[in-house]
């Protein structure tokens, strides 16, 4: 049997039934590339009772080193990052934990009314992807709250800030002749389902000068609230 593992948010997210998998398995990766954690690598071989071997993206979707006892940990949902499905087989087992994609209910938002999920990009000098728009717009049209996942590359250390973002957002914005500007609302999130996770329910100019720390990050156009929604979003 393999194992594709959630590890959730903090180190004790992981359930015991992904625990017990790991000691059976005669070996244990981790996949570093699609999120990262508040914990270190040793305290999580501690706790599974085994030596972790940690892979790089080439690693997963090239090379493939499963054996067929073996175990693959993913920070979040194991199925959250589409690059994953391609790694089950009808010999693999899938434990879960918490992810974003459930986590981001701590606003005080209905999963429900939720649209697509969309990545906002590193922009260079030459490189200014704007397609993620697409999706706001899209939800917008039918009153859906959107959750744009920031991007992040944790080998190299280097994590898209919200304060980025929102000026990708905004420019891409009044060139398309949208309502979102520096004044637009949105649910500004710093390590959601962790303990010192942030969330803030602000404009651009609000927060342009604030130091949301660390890594992941989030962030929420709301659609068409309900009452419920509007009182729990006053405390953000």
């Amino acid at each position: 049997m393999k194992y594709l593992i959630g590890l959730g948010h903090e180190l004790k997210d992981i359930s015991l039934k992904g625990i017990e998998a790991c000691k059976e398995s005669d070996l244990v990766f981790l996949e570093s590339y699609t999120s990262l954690s508040n914990f270190k690598i040793e305290e999580l071989e501690k706790l599974i009772g085994k030596k972790i071997n940690i892979l790089n993206r080439s690693d997963v979707e090239e090379k493939k080193p499963f054996t067929e006892n073996s175990a693959l940990l993913i920070y979040g949902d194991p199925l959250s990052a589409t690059t994953h499905k391609d790694i089950i087989s009808d010999k693999t087992e899938i434990i879960h934990a918490p992810s974003i994609f459930t986590s981001i209910a701590e606003t005080g938002l209905e999963l429900y009314k939720f649209g697509k999920t969309l990545s906002v990009t590193f922009w260079s000098k030459n490189y200014k992807p704007e397609s993620f728009f697409d999706y706001i717009e899209q939800n917008q049209s039918i009153n859906a709250h959107t959750l744009m996942l920031l991007d992040l590359d944790p080998i190299n250390n280097n994590f898209l800030s919200i304060k980025d973002a929102l000026e990708q957002i905004i420019s891409i914005s009044k060139k398309r002749n949208f309502f979102i500007n520096e004044n637009t609302k949105f649910l500004l999130c710093a390590r959601i389902g962790m303990k010192d996770s942030i969330i803030k329910y602000s404009s651009y100019n609000e927060i342009k000068d604030f130091d949301f720390g660390k890594a992941p990050f989030c962030i929420v156009l709301p659609g068409k609230l309900s009452f419920i929604e509007e009182e729990l979003l006053k405390k953000y």
